[in-house]
């Protein structure tokens, strides 16, 4: 039952806010066309459910050409101006709704990798669930970037992953249809109020595996 409910949901709020967001949607094409040119949108390939790999629609954010690591880190010079601020926003990410709608992604799951760095044994549960457009490492690890940065750059993404991992595993102890609606709540909130949010979580965390919120901690989340 829970499942049809996600299914029902997924694609019902997806057509819903798509249809919503088509103003915003036009807006921001036109912001970055005329401050960044043409292309506007951008893809990567992530790796879906049962490691399918798919494309991840983003609008672009990077200059041209751009080559280097697949992972960015804060102050990367490859981040034009405009796509700082779509960043900071995370409104470069609004075009994965349409990810949803062909059914690569749920709302709510794992935040999905990029080929490089999946494996199947630390990514079992692909084998079974959709990545989503976020869960609680997302909204934990909102500033990812800053992050990384401080952890020593993009060579140290194996380390921050593995603490992703563990977050994950605790989505996967805990989630239901309405874990995922909560999930939600606190995504939209953490916008107005990151600390309270990242605090809210941590304590919940905390109660299953507080040597997990130890490692969060540790790294300046």
């Amino acid at each position: 039952m829970e499942q049809i409910l996600k299914i029902m949901f997924n694609t019902i709020f997806a057509l819903l806010l798509f249809i919503l967001l088509l103003p915003i949607y036009l807006l921001v094409f036109l912001f970055l066309l005329f401050f960044q040119g043409w292309p506007v949108f951008f893809y990567q390939k992530r790796v879906g459910k049962g490691f399918k790999v798919f494309n991840l629609f983003k609008y672009r954010t990077m200059r041209v050409g751009s080559n280097g690591p697949l992972i960015t880190v804060k102050e990367d010079q490859r981040v034009t101006f405009s796509g700082k601020l779509m960043r900071r926003l995370k409104a470069d990410e609004l075009p994965q709704i349409l990810n949803v709608l062909v059914g690569n992604l749920n709302f709510v799951g794992p935040r999905p990798e990029v080929p490089k760095y999946v494996n199947k044994e630390d990514f079992f549960f692909l084998r079974e669930i959709k990545p989503g457009l976020t869960d609680f490492s997302s909204i934990l690890f909102a500033n990812e970037e800053k992050v990384l940065l401080k952890l020593g750059g993009v060579d140290r993404y194996n380390d921050l992953l593995k603490i992703k991992l563990e977050v994950i595993s605790y989505y996967l102890e805990v989630k239901s249809f309405w874990v995922d609606i909560k999930i939600l709540i606190f995504t939209i909130l953490s916008f107005f109020a990151p600390k309270t949010i990242n605090k809210t979580i941590k304590k919940e965390i905390n109660k299953k595996n507080p040597a997990l919120i130890k490692k969060i901690t540790d790294i300046g989340i």
